[in-house]
């Protein structure tokens, strides 16, 4: 067995990377969602739709609030005003949203952080379990650093 110095270093550097992969899966899903968005909100005719689709993007990262936390009320308070056609396509812009990164996001995020889709998934689920919303986001930086030192304790 090496010594406990450089496993610890290993490990250390796999989790850096993992982390790194995370980061750049985030990236990767805020720029699916942008152009989904944009390609949503056009279709619906809504002005600055670039803008708006930026500003619904970046709040996508946030753990279980995500888009909704603008779609909902948006296509809620559309529907009471009268106009049902703009809060019907903001309802099912949100559900594409939804469905769409509820597949994709654990395929991205398995690939770029080094932990199978399945792991991460069950990770996402086990940390929002646990710890509430913020564990949606720790969930898999912990799948990362278990991976981690499996990989370095086997290689030991």
């Amino acid at each position: 067995m090496k010594d406990k110095k450089e496993i610890i270093n290993r490990i250390l550097s796999d989790t850096g990377r993992g982390v790194k992969g995370y980061l750049k899966s985030q990236l990767i899903l805020v720029t699916i969602s942008f152009f989904t968005l944009l390609v949503g909100l056009s279709i619906l005719d809504i002005s600055f739709s670039v803008l708006i689709a930026l500003a619904i993007s970046l709040v996508d990262i946030l753990p279980v609030l995500g888009s909704g936390i603008v779609l909902v009320p948006w296509s809620l308070i559309s529907f009471i005003s009268g106009n049902s056609e703009l809060g019907r396509g903001l309802a099912i812009l949100y559900v594409i949203l939804l469905v769409s990164r509820q597949f994709i996001e654990p395929y991205v995020l398995g690939k770029n952080i080094g932990v199978r889709p399945l792991y991460t998934f069950l990770a996402t689920i086990a940390g929002s379990l646990v710890l509430g919303p913020i564990g949606i986001v720790v969930g898999p930086l912990i799948a990362v650093v278990i991976t981690s030192v499996f990989k370095v304790l086997k290689d030991s």
